[in-house]
């Protein structure tokens, strides 16, 4: 109760005042948490900044530049450069030894013998002179026999089994009385290189299908869904009867539980702890089924009034299409920022010092030493990486956090209008118009704070990388713990953050300040938010799995059954799993819109409960109705206070949760049940 007391009892738990327009656009609006996106350009600029000492068009002592052919052509055992380096510009492949340091070749082996062998420059001639020499010379980690092998990224790729001809070359070897036992060659993957080409070949021949089903049948489908969720009485069967064969199937499954440990206790098979485990695995089901039904007598009015919401945000997804864009304008933004970043990141990561390193191996029974070169990275290197990961990471967010206020702005706009009955694109173009005017600060501040907590994670992943390497279970299992916990305060600060942009939607309050109004907001309709996120997040979810399985399947009916299509390709499983991942992309990116579009009506509802009086209210006649019967169900238990009831009397039903808001100090809805 103390918890509930202090909320109550706290300045900013009030109801929400309505501001005096009458169309939310009207609002007069500042430019809010401006400083915040001033930093985040500042961010860019010094990213840009770095980005051009790592190209090398800016000289710094403290950071080297880096040159991306480090990464783009093999390194030999020398450090030199295949196909860059003086000297070696003919060799540009590189062919990998069994310690997996590479030789400059200039050509890949077509075919894999045991008579022809690529070596370190200084024994070359001694393996080509002597084929027992060369065994020796493999063993001691010197030379690599042919194997036949294709060129990707300046590496020789073996084509066939690296495996198999290990065995063979073990067999030829020991003809030549050297004892050459070769159990893996670590060079890249082994994959056919027809089976390869065929891959590809099928998805160039199938792309029309790829992205006309992977897109375009998509949108449509996505949009049948919504059609569906809309038509009148089956949204309330459907999801009702969801819960109620929830509850049957724990109930029938308890029982069952239950059952079978009566059977174990007499037929002798079974002992007693056996017995008494399923006994409490029972106890358990029985317990949580119990619970379950308890939720569901709580909130069954509310799930009600979830359905309705639900009902609403899909009517107006359905009235803004143009919204469905939102998505590719995120992409192409994103691609946009992605081209500098990729290109500074590429040219910091070539950055490093070549270092050389000693090993030693056994061969035998004689201990030999030999040498690699790989790159090491300065302390100034490394935080310049971390810092473009946070620049990363930022924008990335911000992006996401643009895309959700304008949403949030279009939504707001289509709940806060009279007549619904059109289709209101202009609400879209509004709210873009307002988040690139006047909400780009906050939708930074709000980004800045995932990043942060983005960026600890990465080091905390970073110093767990380090722990398991050094081989120190402690630190390993303490900086576990304090993932954990970083990875659920990203997850509230993200809630936090979509609920304010939705407040800063409404009022066109900063971060901070919508944010408070939100979480209070939140606390006082506790309930309805449970049920409200009960019922969306199934049916996203739902809709996720519903929307790609039909448009594969219709792909799979176009495919299959035409004579055209199977007769041109080898397979048709490839482009039906690209298939299926695009849909699943597409319709992830557009339920995430209708997602948002739920959580920004149920706030707009409870907005407009709080502000304005029942018949000046913008809710519609069906949801209003639902409102009313909750309202009328609250009264006749005797959970509103007296001026529900006097509302009522009047002929104006409100909630409760109105009533409870009106009613000082504000309680949550947890402490009224």
């Amino acid at each position: 109760m103390g918890a509930n007391d202090d909320s109550a009892d706290h300045p900013d738990n009030t109801k929400l005042e309505h501001q005096g327009w009458s169309d939310i656009k009207e609002m007069k609006r500042g430019c809010t948490d401006f400083p915040c996106f001033l930093l985040l350009i500042a961010a860019w600029i010094g990213m840009t900044f770095i980005g051009l000492i790592a190209i090398g068009a800016i000289q710094d002592p403290r950071l080297r530049s880096g040159n991306p052919v480090r990464l783009t052509n093999a390194m030999d055992y020398e450090g030199n450069l295949c196909g860059f380096t003086s000297g070696y510009g003919s060799k540009k492949y590189g062919y990998y030894l069994l310690d997996r340091t590479a030789v400059c070749v200039s050509s890949c082996p077509t075919e894999t013998t045991f008579n022809k062998f690529i070596c370190q420059y200084d024994v070359q001639n001694s393996a080509d002179n002597s084929v027992a020499l060369g065994y020796y010379y493999v063993m001691m980690r010197k030379c690599m026999y042919y194997i036949a092998s294709k060129p990707y990224v300046n590496r020789c790729i073996p084509t066939g089994s690296a495996a198999q001809a290990a065995v063979d070359f073990a067999a030829a070897a020991s003809q030549q009385n050297v004892n050459a036992t070769v159990t893996a060659y670590a060079t890249a993957a082994e994959k056919s290189a027809s089976w390869f080409s065929d891959f590809l070949g099928d998805l160039w021949s199938l792309r029309g299908y790829i992205f006309g089903f992977g897109i375009g049948v998509t949108v449509g489908i996505a949009f049948l869904y919504l059609l569906i969720l809309r038509i009148p009485g089956f949204l309330f069967f459907f999801i009702w009867g969801i819960i109620v064969g929830i509850f049957v199937f724990m109930l029938i499954g308890s029982w069952l539980l239950w059952g079978l440990a009566q059977t174990w206790s007499g037929d002798g098979e079974h002992n007693k702890y056996e017995i008494l485990t399923m006994r409490v695995i029972a106890y358990i089901g029985m317990g949580v089924t119990f619970c379950y039904l308890c939720l569901i007598l709580v909130l069954r009015k509310r799930v009600n009034l979830a359905i309705g919401i639900v009902k609403q945000a899909a009517r107006a997804l359905s009235a803004m299409p143009t919204l469905l864009l939102m998505p590719i304008i995120q992409a192409y933004a994103l691609a946009f920022f992605l081209v500098p970043w990729m290109a500074y990141t590429i040219f910091l990561a070539s950055s490093g010092e070549i270092k050389t390193y000693t090993y030693t191996f056994d061969y035998n029974g004689a201990e030999y030493t030999s040498e690699y070169r790989q790159l090491e990275y300065t302390n100034n290197t490394r935080y310049a990486f971390l810092y473009m990961l946070f620049c990363w990471f930022w924008t990335s967010e911000f992006i996401i956090a643009v895309g959700q206020l304008v949403v949030a702005l279009a939504f707001a706009a289509w709940y806060f209008t009279r007549n619904k009955s059109v289709l209101l694109t202009k609400n879209v173009y509004w709210a873009f118009s307002a988040t690139f005017w006047h909400h780009l600060g906050t939708a930074a501040f709000g980004s800045l704070i995932i990043a942060i907590i983005k960026t600890i994670r990465a080091v905390l992943a970073y110093l767990q990388k380090k722990a398991k390497k050094n081989k120190n279970k402690v630190m390993e299992y303490v900086l576990c713990m304090v993932q954990c916990c970083m990875v659920c305060l990203e997850k509230i600060m993200k809630f936090i953050s979509k609920n304010a942009y939705i407040i800063t939607a409404i009022y066109g309050t900063s971060f901070c300040s919508s944010a408070r109004k939100a979480f209070f907001l939140l606390l006082r309709n506790v309930l309805r938010v449970a049920a409200v996120s009960m019922v969306s997040t199934f049916l996203l979810g739902l809709g996720q799995v519903f929307v790609p399985l039909t448009t594969t399947f219709l792909c799979y009916l176009a495919m299959a059954y035409n004579s055209g299509v199977t007769s041109d390709v080898s397979g048709i499983v490839a482009p039906l799993v690209f298939t299926f991942i695009l849909s699943y992309w597409i319709s992830s990116m557009f339920l995430e819109i209708y997602g948002m579009g739920i959580e920004t009506m149920l706030m707009c509802f409870i907005a407009d409960e709080e502000m304005f009086k029942p018949e000046d209210r913008f809710a519609e006649a069906e949801l209003m109705t639902t409102i009313q019967r909750t309202a009328q169900d609250a009264a006749k238990a005797r959970v509103a206070p007296e001026e529900a009831l006097d509302q009522k009397d009047d002929g104006h039903s409100a909630a409760p949760e109105t009533a409870l808001a009106k009613a000082e100090p504000v309680k949550d809805e947890a402490a009224v049940f």
